[in-house]
C-alpha cells in the first residue's frame, strides 16, 4: 500500500473524528463582551465535557502509533467504521452518548453533568464560582497531562524526574560554558531550571517540571519573580534596571492588564493607568519592581487557571440570557454549542500575540 493511500486514510479518519465531535448547531456570539477577546479566550479554552478530552487524547495517541507503525513499515489500516474496535466511536465506550448519527449527545451530556457542577447548595442553578471550579478542574487536568507527556518522552533512565541534559539534549557542552543569557539560550534555560528545581538536587520532579514548562501557573513565588523579571529585560528604555516609571508601565503593561479586565468585569471600573501604578507601587518611589507586578500577573500573562476564570466569564455572559448571574440547565441547552466547541466557525484567525508586552 503506498504512503499517500495510507495518508488519505489518515486524513479521512480525522475528518471523522471531527464530525463524530461537531455540536448540533451553531450559534452567534451574544452580548457586548469584547469580540476580540471571545475569540481569545476559545482558543486558549480548556475543553468542558471531559469525555471529549479523553476521546481527543485517545484518538491522538492511535494516530500517534499508526505512524509509528507506519513508518516502521507495518502498515496500518485506520478503523473508521462503528464495528471496528479502532473506531473513533468506540472510544472510551462513547457509543452509548451518539446520536443515531453518530455525533457526540450534547444534550444528554450537558443533563448528565449538570447535576455535577451544580455542587455548592445544589439548587437547580450553576452560579460563576461552581462552573469556574469546573473549569478549573479541566484546566488543572490538562496543565498535568501535558506535564506527564513531557516528562515520559525525556524522561531517559526512567528515574521519573528530568536532568538539565535530558531535557535540552542538544544544547552542547561548548553552548552550556558559554552561559549565554539571552532568551532561548544555554544560561537562560540553566536560570529558569534551577529556580524550579526548588529542592535543588539537579533534577525536576513532577512539581518542578510543570513549574518549569507553565511558569505562570506555578505556586513557587521564585518562578513567578523570575518570569517577570525576564520579560523587563526586553523593555529597552528602561531608565532604572530591573524597574519601571509610569511611563514604562502604561507602555508595556497597562494596556494588556486593561483589556483583560475589561474582559472579565464586561467594561466595569477599570482603574486608570495613573491609579494601577500608584497603587502597585507599594514603597511609593514612582518604580514598579517584579515583586510589586505580582498581583497582576495572571492579566499579563494569563495561564491555564487565569483562562478558566476568562472561559467561565464567557460562558455565563453567552448562556445567562435572564441575565440573573446563575445558569439554569434549560439555559445550557439553548447553548449546547458554545460548551462544546472552542473554535469559532467563521474561519477567523487571531493575530499572533502571545502578551510579551513585558
Amino acid at each position: 500500500m503506498s504512503k499517500a493511500v495510507v495518508y488519505t486514510l489518515l486524513a479521512t479518519a480525522t475528518i471523522i473524528f471531527f464530525k463524530f465531535l461537531s455540536p448540533l448547531k451553531h450559534e452567534e456570539q451574544k452580548g457586548s463582551f469584547n469580540r476580540r477577546f471571545g475569540y481569545k479566550i476559545l482558543e486558549r479554552a480548556p475543553t468542558f465535557d471531559p469525555i471529549v478530552t479523553k476521546i481527543e487524547r485517545e484518538v491522538e495517541q492511535i494516530k500517534q502509533q499508526q505512524k509509528i507503525e507506519f513508518h516502521n513499515n507495518k502498515v496500518v489500516i485506520p478503523g473508521v467504521d462503528l464495528g471496528s474496535t479502532t473506531s473513533v466511536y468506540n472510544v472510551a465506550e462513547t457509543y452509548q452518548f451518539l446520536t443515531s448519527g453518530g455525533k457526540l449527545n450534547t444534550t444528554l451530556r450537558l443533563m448528565i453533568l449538570f447535576p455535577l457542577l451544580d455542587r455548592e447548595t445544589k439548587d437547580g442553578f450553576i452560579v460563576f464560582n461552581e462552573l469556574e471550579s469546573w473549569i478549573a478542574q479541566r484546566s488543572l487536568e490538562r496543565l498535568d497531562y501535558s506535564t506527564q507527556t513531557e516528562l515520559e518522552s525525556k524522561d531517559e533512565d526512567g528515574d521519573l524526574s528530568l536532568s538539565f541534559r535530558e531535557y535540552l539534549p542538544h544544547l552542547t557542552e561548548n553552548d552550556i560554558e558559554k552561559n549565554e543569557m539571552t532568551h532561548g539560550e544555554a544560561g537562560w534555560w540553566r536560570e529558569r531550571f534551577d529556580i524550579a528545581d526548588s529542592d535543588h538536587n539537579g533534577l525536576l520532579n513532577f512539581t518542578e517540571l510543570r513549574d518549569f514548562l507553565h511558569p505562570e501557573d506555578s505556586k513557587n513565588p521564585e518562578m513567578l519573580k523570575w518570569m517577570i523579571r525576564d520579560r523587563f529585560k526586553r523593555i529597552d528604555d528602561q531608565e532604572i534596571k530591573g524597574k519601571l516609571n509610569f511611563n514604562e508601565f502604561e507602555d508595556h503593561v497597562y494596556s494588556t492588564y486593561e483589556n483583560y479586565m475589561d474582559f472579565e468585569t464586561n467594561g466595569v471600573d477599570v482603574p486608570k493607568a495613573n491609579d494601577k501604578f500608584a497603587e502597585l507601587d507599594v514603597n511609593k518611589d514612582q518604580f514598579i519592581t517584579p515583586e510589586e507586578l505580582l498581583p497582576i500577573l495572571p492579566y499579563l500573562y494569563p495561564g491555564e487557571l487565569a483562562y478558566a476564570k476568562y472561559y467561565t466569564c464567557y460562558l455565563m455572559n453567552e448562556a445567562d440570557d435572564n441575565e440573573d448571574k446563575q445558569l439554569t440547565l434549560e439555559e445550557m441547552l439553548n447553548h449546547e454549542f458554545i460548551f462544546y466547541n472552542t473554535v469559532y466557525a467563521d474561519g477567523h484567525e487571531e493575530s499572533d500575540d502571545d502578551h510579551d508586552e513585558l
